[in-house]
């Protein structure tokens, strides 16, 4: 089944906020620009799902399910934002469309375009 756009930010952000802290409710409707009931919907319907867990301190856990799903949301973005920024494109910019690219890209293209910076040598898009 696939996911909707929110429900991978969602999962993108709290695997993003957990590289550095526990991840609680809070934490998720100040990165995401949303409020706290907006964010417990959202988390009750992803963690129903199986996609998220609770910890015993309340924070939120990602299951192997959602792991997977916001690790691979995470490098489509980091892709994405990399190879706008050496393009030449501003770091603000880059981050915002890449948000929009990772999930407006084929797994097809995506894979061509990593190809792509692959060829070109260390990450470094050539003149296209």
């Amino acid at each position: 089944m696939a996911l909707s756009q929110t429900k991978e930010d969602y999962l993108k952000t709290i695997y993003v906020l957990s590289m550095t802290k526990d991840v609680h409710c809070s934490d998720l409707a100040d990165a995401l620009g949303v409020s706290r009931p907006t964010v417990s919907v959202a988390l009750k319907k992803l963690e129903n799902a199986g996609y998220i867990l609770r910890g015993t301190g309340h924070e939120i856990l990602l299951s192997e399910k959602g792991r997977t799903i916001a690790e691979a949301v995470y490098e489509r973005h980091s892709t994405f934002r990399e190879i706008l920024e050496k393009l030449g494109v501003g770091a603000e910019t880059a981050a915002i469309d890449a948000c929009r690219l990772e999930h407006a890209v084929s797994q097809e293209s995506f894979q061509a375009l990593k190809r792509l910076m692959d060829l070109s040598g260390a990450g470094q898009c050539r003149e296209i």
